[in-house]
C-alpha cells in the first residue's frame, strides 16, 4: 500500500468500553443502516482528530464517550492519533499522537501514548502524511498564504451530506468563508504546481519587489524634484543677496548640497537690529510705565484714607478733652465729703454721684491718652505715603521721557525699518523652504544591486510561468479523468455526455454536448446530476494525487450516494424499495462505479455511508462493516453505555 488508509476508528466510553470499527484498506467499506444511527460520525471522528479546532461530534455521542482515536496504516507503518471528547464548547487542545510499527489501539483511553498539544500533534501528522518539506519556521505560521497543513486535506477526503449533492459548492468545508481562503491559496500545492519552498520563496519574492518597487518610486520622485530643489534654492539666495544677508552669490555650477547649506546659515544667523532692541526696550519701558500708574493709583487711595483717619481722630480728640473739663469742675462742689454743697448736711447721694463722675473722668482720661498716642503714628505712616507718591511720581515721569525719546527714533527710522522687515520676511521663507520641502528631498541613495539580484534568483525558483503551466496541466488532467468518470455515472440531460472543465478557482463546470454551452455548476440542474459531478471531481482528484504522489491520505468518504433516490430519514432502505426501476439502475450503476473506480486506483480507500442495502451486489454485501437498522438496534455507540457523568 502506497497511500495512508484509515485501518480502525475507536470510541472509548466509561469504565473500559470500547466500540471499534475496523475497515478494509485499498477497498470499499460500507456502514449502512438507519437515520440516528451515528453512521455521519465517522466523518467527524476523523476530522477531530486530525485536529480540527471543534468538535462536531453528535450530542449523543458527546455524552457517553470520554475520546476517539483513529488508526492509520501505509505499508508497514502506523499512525495512531487520539484525542479527548468534550461534553460541549469547542475541541479539546491535548491531543495523543504515536508513530512506528505493528502499533495496536489500547483497550482503553489512558491507554492513549504521546500526549501533547494540538499545534504539535498536527505538526507530527504532516510530517507523517508528507505535508511538511520544509523546516523554515515563515512557512509554518500558518498566517502565510499558500502554506498547507493537516487541515487543507480534508476538503479531498470528505464528501459530506451537506455537499454530494450541493448545487453550488464543491468541496467539503468550500461554503465556510474562514476554510474557504485557505483551500483556495493551498490548492496549487496539492495539485503539484508548487511546493512548500516554493511558497517561501514566492512570500519572500513579493516582499522584496515591493521594496524595490517603493525604491524606485522614491529616485524618480527625487529625480524629479532635484531641478526643483535647485531653482528655488538659487531664488531663496538670490532675494538674501539683494536685501544685504548674503555677500554674493555661489557660482553658477555648485551642489545642491553647497546651496542648502548656504541658505541653512542664513536661516541660523537670523536678523539682529537695533531696531528690535529698541522694541524690546519700549516693551520693558510700556510694562513698568503700567506697573508704577497701578501703584500710584493704590498710593493716593491709601494716602486720602488716612487723611480722613487724622481729620476723625483730631475732632474725637477735642470732643473728649471738652467733656474732661467738664466733669473737672466737679471736683469744686466736693461731693467726695458726703455733705451737701449748700447746707453743708451729710448727703448720700451725692457720695454715689461723686464715686460715679470720678469713674467717668478716668474713662475720658484713657481715651485723650489714647489719642495722643495714636494721633503721631498716624501723621508718620501719612508722611510715608507722600513720599512714596513723590518717589513713584518721579519714576513715572523719566519713563514717559524715555518712551517719548523712543518714539522719536522710531519716527526718524521708519524707512529703514522697511528693509528690517524684508529682511526677516526672507529669513522666514528660508526657514520654511528648510523645514519642509527641502528635508522631503533628502532622500538616502540605496544600493538596489544585491536587492535585484536576490529577486532574479528568487524568480528563477519561484517561475510564475512555470507554476501557471503546471497548474494548467493539472487542471487539464483533472478535468479529462472528471469527463471520462461522468461518462460512466449515472446523468440527466445537458450533463450527459458534457465535458467537465475544472479549474484550480475552485470551479467546476460543464460542456454540453448539443449547443457547445458552458453551464457553470448551478445551472445543470437535478440532484442526480449533482452527484454524478461530485463523484466524478471526487475520484478524478484522487487519481490526480495517486499520480503525483501527493501528500493526501487515499482515503474518500461519501456521505450516502443514494440521496437523489431516496427521502431523506427513516431505516435500511432496499433497492426494490425504489418507485422507479431507472432509480434502481442508476443505483446500481453508482455502486459499480465506485468499486470498479476504487479498484483501479492504488492505496484508494472509500468509507461509503448509507441507507441503502443493496443486497443485489454481493461485492456490496461484502464489503457492509456495519448493519445498524432500528430492526437490531446497533448503533455506532451502543445504547446501554452510561452518560459520562
Amino acid at each position: 500500500m502506497t497511500r495512508w488508509n484509515v485501518r480502525e476508528i475507536a470510541f472509548y466510553g466509561a469504565g473500559a468500553r470500547r466500540r471499534t470499527i475496523e475497515f478494509d484498506i485499498d477497498k470499499v467499506n460500507v456502514i449502512t443502516g438507519a437515520s440516528g444511527t451515528g453512521k455521519s460520525a465517522i466523518i467527524d471522528a476523523i476530522d477531530y482528530c486530525l485536529g480540527s479546532k471543534d468538535c462536531r461530534l453528535p450530542f449523543f455521542v458527546r455524552g457517553h464517550t470520554v475520546a476517539v482515536a483513529v488508526h492509520w496504516v501505509q505499508g508497514d507503518s502506523d499512525l495512531i492519533v487520539g484525542r479527548k471528547i468534550p461534553e460541549s464548547g469547542s475541541g479539546t487542545n491535548q491531543m495523543f499522537v504515536r508513530t512506528g510499527k505493528h502499533l495496536r489501539l489500547p483497550n482503553t483511553s489512558e491507554g492513549l501514548e504521546g500526549p501533547t498539544n494540538r499545534d504539535t500533534a498536527r505538526a507530527t501528522i504532516e510530517k507523517s502524511f508528507g505535508i511538511q518539506d520544509t523546516d523554515d519556521p515563515a512557512v509554518a505560521a500558518k498566517s502565510e498564504k499558500g502554506r498547507a497543513s493537516i487541515r487543507d486535506v480534508t476538503p479531498y477526503l470528505f464528501l459530506s451530506g451537506g455537499i454530494i449533492i450541493n448545487r453550488e459548492t464543491l468541496l467539503h468545508d468550500l461554503h465556510r468563508p474562514e476554510k474557504a481562503r485557505d483551500i483556495k491559496a493551498t490548492m496549487p500545492y496539492f495539485l503539484g504546481a508548487v511546493n512548500q519552498a516554493s511558497v517561501l520563496a514566492a512570500r519572500r519574492l513579493r516582499q522584496l519587489e515591493a521594496a524595490l518597487g517603493r525604491i524606485e518610486r522614491e529616485a524618480k520622485a527625487q529625480e524629479r524634484s532635484q531641478g526643483l530643489l535647485t531653482q528655488r534654492s538659487i531664488a531663496l539666495l538670490t532675494q538674501a543677496e539683494g536685501i544685504g544677508l548674503i555677500a554674493e552669490l555661489p557660482s553658477a555650477d555648485a551642489s545642491d548640497q553647497i546651496l542648502l547649506n548656504q541658505l541653512r546659515s542664513v536661516a541660523e544667523n537670523g536678523v539682529s537690529t537695533p531696531a528690535s532692541r529698541d522694541s524690546e526696550t519700549r516693551a520693558a519701558l510700556e510694562d513698568e510705565r503700567r506697573q508704577l500708574v497701578s501703584e500710584l493709583q493704590t498710593l493716593r487711595e491709601k494716602r486720602q484714607m488716612l487723611k480722613r483717619t487724622i481729620r476723625e481722630a483730631a475732632g474725637y480728640g477735642t470732643a473728649v478733652s471738652g467733656q474732661s473739663h467738664k466733669l473737672k469742675l466737679v471736683e469744686h462742689l466736693k461731693l467726695g465729703d458726703g455733705r451737701c454743697p449748700v447746707c453743708d448736711a451729710e448727703n448720700a447721694a451725692g457720695l454715689a454721684m461723686a464715686e460715679q463722675i470720678r469713674n467717668s473722668l478716668t474713662i475720658v482720661a484713657d481715651e485723650v491718652l489714647a489719642v495722643d498716642v495714636m494721633r503721631p503714628r498716624l501723621d508718620d505712616h501719612f508722611g510715608q505715603v507722600e513720599n512714596q507718591i513723590g518717589s513713584r511720581s518721579g519714576r513715572l515721569r523719566e519713563v514717559e521721557a524715555q518712551l517719548s525719546g523712543l518714539l522719536r527714533v522710531e519716527e526718524e527710522s521708519a524707512g529703514a525699518g522697511s528693509l528690517l522687515q524684508e529682511r526677516a520676511r526672507v529669513v522666514g521663507r528660508i526657514d520654511q523652504f528648510l523645514e519642509t520641502t527641502a528635508r522631503d528631498y533628502e532622500t538616502s541613495s540605496t544600493n538596489t544591486a544585491s536587492l535585484e539580484s536576490e529577486i532574479e534568483n528568487l524568480r528563477d525558483q519561484v517561475d510564475p510561468q512555470a507554476r501557471r503551466e503546471r497548474l494548467r496541466d493539472a487542471e487539464n488532467m483533472v478535468s479529462n479523468f472528471a469527463t471520462d468518470m461522468l461518462a460512466d455515472l449515472p446523468t440527466e440531460v445537458p450533463a450527459t455526455g458534457a465535458r467537465v472543465v475544472f479549474s484550480s478557482a475552485p470551479s467546476l463546470s460543464l460542456i454540453e454536448p448539443t449547443q457547445r454551452a458552458v453551464l457553470a455548476m448551478a445551472e445543470v440542474g437535478s440532484d442526480q446530476n449533482y452527484l454524478a459531478m461530485h463523484l466524478a471531481l471526487s475520484f478524478s482528484l484522487q487519481k490526480l494525487f495517486e499520480t503525483m504522489r501527493a501528500p493526501v491520505p487515499g482515503l474518500l468518504v461519501i456521505d450516502q450516494i443514494s440521496r437523489p433516490y431516496y427521502p431523506k430519514g427513516g431505516d435500511e432502505k432496499r433497492l426494490k424499495e425504489m418507485e422507479k426501476d431507472d432509480d434502481q439502475v442508476a443505483m446500481q450503476k453508482i455502486v459499480r462505479f465506485l468499486f470498479e473506480e476504487t479498484a483501479r486506483r492504488a492505496g484508494l480507500q472509500v468509507i461509503l455511508i448509507e441507507h441503502a442495502y443493496i443486497e443485489e451486489d454481493p461485492e456490496y454485501v461484502a464489503a457492509v462493516k456495519g448493519r445498524w437498522t432500528k430492526a437490531s438496534g446497533v448503533k455506532l455507540i451502543p445504547s446501554d453505555w452510561p452518560n459520562r457523568n
